[in-house]
């Protein structure tokens, strides 16, 4: 919309040519190309520009090969010569026009040439005033990626020039280079003017925008958009009576024929100023004078709904007749409402009691709500948190527009419950299990997750460390969801553990053990029976002696404690009998996996405590060590098989008495 045209200050960059900032106004344009725009969600390039008014030759890849240009809407990073190319999801004219989000701008790969290459040029052909100022501007953006070239970047120069029908450059400027763009707040287009004041005796005027002549090395390829002539002059004032100066939309029903006031002004510059007042009624595309709207106030009754958009323009009062010697106000919109259209009330209904119910309506600007239970609100989308069987009915609401414009519609609200039930509080002991159960239903949510078995099923196993109350929701065959809950008292803060220290082997034919107890918590009772015969109640015992007979395989030894709250624990040990307990090393084995002395190491170390067995070859180096003796030396070193010979091995241990024990000796691998 040209009434809303703006520049950001805060990209702008100023390469030589003069600023296009000042303290005047904008005029109407009178040569405006923003490369129109594409629709659908693909980057393709747009038909090419008429030939006259570029020296570049078109392409219609969105990704333009050297001396060519597209037209498109974005720059794709990745599909652009490997990333060379700076990723632009947008033009210029997207920053400031929400009714061109997919804008076009001319995409240039820039390359060599000696002379300079025309970029764009076209006719004025709106005749201009002369010694009124104009401004002739347009964006530009480096799309290069920041990289130093091998040989040096050669970024862009351009002129601008302003020239007669034949050819006379009328007015002339340059840029600096264009550099590489900042991502720092996303790429930014630049705005570059040339300010110039019509001169008498030029009917028509032609602008040009050429890129001087150029190695093009790299970072040399640039976009352009927005290239705008328009007038220069004081500011033009607009806004609506008796309204705060923000305000620059009014909304209004058509049924109450209101009565609209703008006014309006235009600063001191003028020797003779003069007003005219302008509308449009397509969005800003096409302006018309309005007829004897020429006072710094228009006053206009609405009654028919429609969108109109108003700006003031101002010139000295011998160019008024002229569009184009004009500036302009800011634009002010009137929206004149019909009655809602697309409304709807609807619910989430039905819902469950004590959950949340949700109204909605839509296709207003405003509502109003009635319903059972004196309900009332005045949102769109109100909601009652914790619903109850009352609740169910009819609920009404009136929608508006902004203007206020009226209409009613209405949604019925059903709710139904559900209930829910768990087993009763329990104490038990730490490290205990307890099954839990809930009313059988759809789906179950168990909190907290400490403890539990499974959060989602019907009947979880707890083991809580403490005591925990455990909330479980459920939701039925109608969706409906309930919750109840279970508190698990845990009597002890120790768990009780039965522990057991004993080497669990006995030899034949007669043998003693030592028992030790290494149970956790806070004990008070004990109970042993240690499968010989005898049993005992103190936590420290005395050395259990058995008689080991012929056919006896095994003993089982057994000990139960319990602490302070009458937690208890059990554990049982298995005793196996042994024929054999003499420790010994074979002198000679035989690493073939036939199943027959295929490893070196201790035998029958059953009774040892703290072994320790290492294997060296002839030169001392240590091939093999283990804390476990049913772990021997297969012969090999990271699976590299050994040379057959003699190798030394070394075997220490404390035995059932506690005494250390260190044996030496050679052993034969024979393969």
């Amino acid at each position: 919309m040209y009434g809303l045209l703006k520049y950001s200050l805060c990209f702008m960059i100023v390469l030589g040519l003069q600023s296009v900032y000042g303290q005047k106004s904008k005029g109407i344009p009178v040569l405006f190309q923003n490369f129109g725009k594409t629709t659908g969600t693909a980057i393709v390039a747009a038909p090419a520009l008429p030939g006259s008014v570029t020296a570049l030759t078109y392409s219609n890849a969105v990704c333009p090969t050297p001396g060519t240009y597209a037209i498109v809407r974005a720059v794709r990073s990745a599909e652009c010569f490997n990333g060379e190319w700076i990723a632009l999801s947008s033009d210029y004219t997207s920053d400031y026009d929400t009714a061109m989000s997919q804008g076009n701008m001319m995409l240039i790969n820039h390359a060599s040439h000696a002379a300079p290459l025309t970029v764009y040029t076209d006719t004025i052909k709106s005749p201009l005033c002369a010694g009124v100022d104009y401004t002739f501007s347009a964006a530009l953006i480096n799309v290069d990626q920041n990289v130093i070239c091998a040989s040096g970047n050669d970024f862009p120069v351009f002129a601008f020039n302003v020239e007669s029908a034949s050819g006379q450059v009328l007015f002339t400027d340059t840029t600096g280079t264009l550099g590489f763009a900042s991502p720092a707040f996303g790429y930014k287009f630049s705005v570059f003017g040339l300010k110039f004041k019509a001169p008498a005796g030029h009917s028509k005027l032609v602008i040009r925008i050429n890129v001087l002549p150029s190695a093009a090395l790299c970072g040399d390829d640039f976009a352009i958009d927005d290239i705008l002539v328009s007038a220069e002059g004081p500011d033009v004032l607009a806004n609506f009576a008796n309204e705060p100066s923000n305000y620059v939309v009014k909304s209004v029903c058509f049924q109450d024929a209101k009565t609209i006031t703008l006014s309006g002004s235009v600063n001191p510059f003028y020797a003779t100023p003069a007003l005219q007042w302008q509308q449009s009624t397509d969005d800003g595309s096409t302006w018309t004078d309005i007829a004897g709207a020429t006072s710094g106030t228009y006053t206009r009754t609405f009654t028919q709904p429609d969108t109109f958009l108003f700006r003031l323009t101002g010139a000295e009062q011998s160019n008024i007749a002229n569009p184009a010697c004009r500036v302009m106000s800011r634009v002010l919109k009137v929206e004149v409402d019909g009655l809602p259209k697309n409304y709807k009330a609807i619910s989430n209904s039905p819902v469950c009691a004590g959950s949340q119910m949700q109204l909605q309506a839509q296709g207003g600007a405003r509502y109003q709500w009635n319903g059972p239970n004196g309900f009332y609100d005045d949102i769109a989308n109100p909601q009652i948190f914790f619903s109850n069987l009352k609740d169910s009915g009819m609920y009404y609401v009136t929608i508006y527009s902004l203007g206020g414009c009226r209409a009613e519609d209405s949604t019925y609200v059903t709710i139904i419950g559900t209930d829910v039930k768990t087993i009763a509080d329990t104490a038990l002991c730490k490290g205990e299990k307890i099954k839990l159960d809930v009313t059988q239903a759809v789906s179950y949510s168990w909190s907290p997750p400490q403890g539990l078995s499974s959060t989602n099923i019907k009947n979880p196993v707890a083991s809580p460390d403490v005591t925990t109350t455990y909330t479980v929701k459920i939701i039925d065959r109608f969706g409906c969801s309930d919750t109840a809950q279970v508190t698990l008292t845990v009597k002890n803060k120790v768990a009780v553990k039965a522990v057991m220290n004993v080497i669990p082997y006995l030899c034949r034919t007669y043998d003693s053990l030592h028992f030790t107890d290494n149970s956790t918590g806070v004990l008070k009772k004990w109970y042993w029976d240690f499968g010989n015969g005898y049993t005992s109640s103190s936590q420290k015992t005395e050395t259990q002696y058995y008689n080991v007979s012929a056919g006896v395989g095994a003993f089982e030894a057994t000990l139960a404690v319990e602490d302070e709250a009458g937690c208890t624990d059990t554990v049982h040990q298995t005793l196996r009998v042994i024929n054999n307990c003499y420790i010994a090393v074979p002198n000679a084995f035989t690493p073939d996996s036939d199943g027959l002395n295929d490893v070196l190491g201790p035998l029958n170390a059953y009774k040892a405590t703290n072994l320790i067995f290492r294997v060296f070859n002839r030169s001392g180096k240590l091939v093999f060590e283990t804390k476990d003796f049913t772990r021997g030396w297969n012969g090999t070193i990271n699976g590299v098989k050994q040379e057959p010979g003699v190798y030394a091995w070394i075997l220490e241990f404390y035995d059932a008495s506690g005494r250390r024990i260190r044996q030496n000796g050679t052993a034969l691998l024979i393969r």
